[in-house]
């Protein structure tokens, strides 16, 4: 584990160094007259504190310093955009070096950066505002088994506390009652790893207690779900799981509940919460002995097991955790991790005997920014034949 997290930082702290790198040659740029060891010791400690500002007040708990974790935060947008942006630059420039054009002249590099990173703006600005939007996306399900006609409101991915909070709760709630779901599925994600950053604790409460369906609120945890202590202590679930029984949301922890006549609902352990170590059945053993003439309903937080759940007998699979990538091109990357998984990123999926459908999710992981993808509510209406 440690090798591979050192090499990650490895790379990670070279591309950051790449950019800065970049960066620095603009502030010379606009300041010739200034002595390059003052401009490199303004310029590079501030980098360097916003490159590793997230990591830093993770490791230190620095829950109460919410303005400055925030701006941190979008770091993590511009140096995904920023890199992106440089190196199609840098491959302009090749491309006119290659025609024997030269290009590497100073206005030509302080023009090209500074369009990166007006760029970068423009695309943190535009999906800031466009992540505070909540969609509704509707699905019309044939799955077997019989009863009236059901509808289910799906949500997960909340991540409840840095950048989510009781505000954005609310707007939740009231786009999951004006679908008047017959039942809501929550799965996973309900909060970020850290529930002392929550400040309104109760409010958050009081309004999930307002969520309106007649069949009930069921939950599983994500890989998120984890009140994290300390690196050396690990961490645990427990004030999570009195959260959710103050907020009238069942939890099925490897679990199955009957509804009505006619369902099982199941919910599954996420196999990697952070920071733990967890065990959990096999869909196989989850769904062993229950009636087969029965519509079988599955929660799960990641979407990485199409094929066992199938093979184990269930007809509809709910999944999130992947946000649909969440920031484009990251949408690209999650395509096509979880479509070699034997399943898909986001949307509908349908098998041979079993259906599944994936939420981008409704709350933000990192930067509240949404490019490419929507902060959604699943709305799942089933024909039962």
């Amino acid at each position: 584990m440690w090798p591979f997290v050192s090499g990650l930082g490895i790379v990670y702290t070279a591309l950051c160094a790449y950019i800065g790198a970049r960066m620095f040659g603009i502030v010379r740029f606009f300041f010739p007259g200034m002595k390059v060891g003052f401009l490199a010791l303004a310029f590079w400690l501030p980098f360097a504190l916003l490159c590793y500002a997230n990591i830093i007040f993770n490791f230190l708990h620095l829950n109460r310093l919410h303005f400055l974790r925030i701006f941190s935060s979008y770091w993590m947008a511009f140096f995904a955009y920023m890199l992106v942006f440089l190196v199609m630059f840098d491959l302009v420039r090749l491309v006119f070096l290659l025609l024997h054009r030269s290009v590497l002249t100073p206005h030509f590099s302080a023009a090209g950066v500074s369009a990166a990173i007006v760029l970068c703006f423009m695309m943190i600005a535009s999906g800031t505002l466009h992540a505070r939007s909540i969609r509704t996306a509707n699905y019309v399900l044939n799955v077997a088994g019989c009863g009236d006609n059901l509808r289910i409101a799906l949500i997960s991915d909340l991540h409840i506390g840095l950048t989510v909070d009781q505000a954005w709760v609310a707007r939740v709630v009231n786009t999951i009652n004006q679908a008047e779901p017959d039942m809501v599925c929550v799965a996973g994600d309900i909060f970020d790893s850290n529930m002392d950053s929550v400040s309104d604790m109760p409010g958050i409460v009081s309004e999930l207690r307002r969520i309106k369906a007649p069949l009930g609120v069921y939950a599983c945890l994500g890989n998120h779900d984890v009140d994290r202590i300390s690196l050396s202590q690990g961490g645990g679930n427990e004030r999570i799981v009195n959260f959710l029984h103050d907020a009238g949301i069942v939890l099925l922890e490897d679990e199955v509940r009957e509804i009505g006549e006619n369902i099982y609902l199941a919910g599954r352990r996420d196999p990697r919460p952070i920071g733990m170590r967890s065990s959990r059945k096999s869909a196989a053993e989850l769904l062993a002995g229950l009636d087969r003439d029965r519509t079988h309903i599955v929660m799960e937080h990641q979407p990485t097991q199409f094929p066992q759940v199938e093979q184990a007998g269930a007809d509809l699979l709910l999944c999130g955790h992947t946000h649909a990538g969440q920031i484009f091109p990251a949408t690209l990357i999650t395509r096509y991790i979880y479509k070699k998984a034997g399943g898909t990123h986001y949307g509908h999926w349908q098998g041979k005997t079993m259906q599944a459908v994936v939420t981008s999710g409704v709350g933000m992981w990192g930067p509240p920014i949404r490019v490419g993808t929507d902060s959604e509510v699943a709305v799942i209406d089933i024909h039962f034949n």
